[in-house]
């Protein structure tokens, strides 16, 4: 797997119309992720935070197939990216 800078996202991304959709996917998973919690939130902003983390530090059934299935497609190594992600959560 390719691992890619900001800077270089761009070019890859004219590449692969589809893995720059998966790549926006782990992106959008990631700020629901760290959304800053506020005290008037609602209901459906905390479980979308909590199942975007859950996302990305599940290790076994369906989410978990499909956190490593988008990492695939988005050419992206899971494991650095879980890694990556709990250090920005």
């Amino acid at each position: 797997m390719k691992e890619y800078s900001v800077d270089n996202l761009e070019r890859h991304a004219k590449e692969s119309k589809e893995r720059t959709l998966y790549i926006a996917v782990v992106l959008q998973a990631l700020l629901d992720a760290t959304k800053p919690q506020d005290k008037n939130e609602t209901s459906v902003a905390i479980i979308n935070r909590d199942r975007a983390k859950a996302w990305f530090f599940c290790s076994v059934g369906v989410t978990c197939d499909n956190f490593e299935y988008v990492c695939e497609m988005a050419d992206l190594n899971a494991a650095y990216t879980r890694t990556f992600a709990y250090k920005v959560i």
